[in-house]
Parts: structure tokens; C-alpha cells; sequence
């Protein structure tokens, strides 16, 4: 039986081609995902019956979010901004923001330290680094707000406290549609 997890961090590589004729999306830079395959991707088998999940998700890729985190079996609570230092790339609006979607499954309790609930903010205002690497602000709030055992489904890199699944990392776990 698979480990369960009470809060899982996910980053999908949403298919973000870009236009024209310089190749400039995200598959530039990684392999990407079909929006059916992120969605059959079997996360229930890893998460708790209590548990949170903080998806990032790019502007056009925002409805479909929503729908991954239903299929995943978890309900919409709220979104938290990214606002970057500088404008990236776009078609009709430069994106300087990118989000994160959080959800629970079941009755997650809010976590605790001496008695006192503890919350994050809806904004984080950090610096954009290279492609797709998340500001640390994000992952230091989860560990705030959110109880382990954490996973990071799509992980680029190891962080101590936390199972990780991607390409681009040795993998904790498996994951199978």
C-alpha cells in the first residue's frame, strides 16, 4: 500500500507551447503534459483522507486546474498569487503573475503551534528565476499552513522534509495513471 500524504505540492508541465515562430514555451525547457494525461495521473492513491493540495497553474491553463483538482478528488477553497519582479512572456497580456490553486479532500484540521492556527497570505511578491523554479516563500507557507507527510508531484529538485515524483529528480514515489 502506497504512503499517504496530507499535503501535496504540484506543478503540472501544462501545455504551454507559445506562438510563432521562435520557440519560446514551456517545451523549450521540459517535457509537457497533455491536459488528459496531468488529469489520469492516479493522485488519489497518495493522498490522505484528510489532506491539502497547492497546484500551480498558468493563466490559460486555469479552468482546466480546477478541473484536474475535482477529478483529483479534492474542492476549491482558494487561490494564492505569485507576484513576479517583471513581465514574462504572453500574447494579449504579458504574464507577471502565476498561481497556485489550494483544495482539501475530506476535513483536514487547520494546523497548530501553541494553540494558535496558522495561515499564510494570498500573495507572494518574489523575484522570477529561471523557467518554472518556484520562489521558496511558497514552499516555507505550506509547511506554515499544511501538516506532512508533503509531496511534490513534478519536482526539478530534492527538499528535506518532503517525498518527491518528477523527471528531474530520483523518485520517492510511484505514480501511475
Amino acid at each position: 500500500m502506497p504512503q499517504k500524504y496530507k499535503t501535496i505540492y504540484a506543478d503540472p508541465p501544462w501545455p504551454e507551447y507559445g506562438g510563432g515562430r521562435i520557440k519560446r514555451g514551456a517545451d523549450r525547457h521540459y517535457p509537457l503534459m497533455t491536459i488528459p494525461n496531468i488529469k489520469s495521473l492516479n493522485v488519489q492513491q497518495l493522498a490522505d483522507v484528510d489532506c491539502h493540495l497547492y497546484m500551480w497553474v498558468t493563466n490559460n491553463f486555469l479552468q482546466h486546474g480546477l478541473d484536474i483538482m475535482t477529478t483529483w478528488g479534492f474542492t476549491y477553497k482558494t487561490m494564492i498569487t505569485w507576484a513576479k519582479d517583471r513581465i514574462g512572456l504572453g500574447q494579449y497580456f504579458r504574464g507577471q503573475t502565476e498561481h497556485v490553486l489550494f483544495g482539501v479532500k475530506g476535513r483536514p484540521p487547520y494546523k497548530t503551534v501553541d494553540g494558535k492556527r496558522q495561515q499564510g497570505a494570498t500573495l507572494i511578491a518574489a523575484p522570477r528565476g529561471r523557467h518554472s523554479v518556484k520562489p521558496e516563500a511558497m514552499r516555507r507557507m505550506i509547511e506554515t499552513v499544511s501538516y506532512g507527510p508533503y509531496l511534490e508531484l513534478f519536482a526539478r529538485r530534492a527538499a528535506p522534509g518532503w517525498d518527491v515524483w518528477g523527471n528531474e529528480v530520483e523518485n520517492d514515489i510511484q505514480l501511475v495513471s
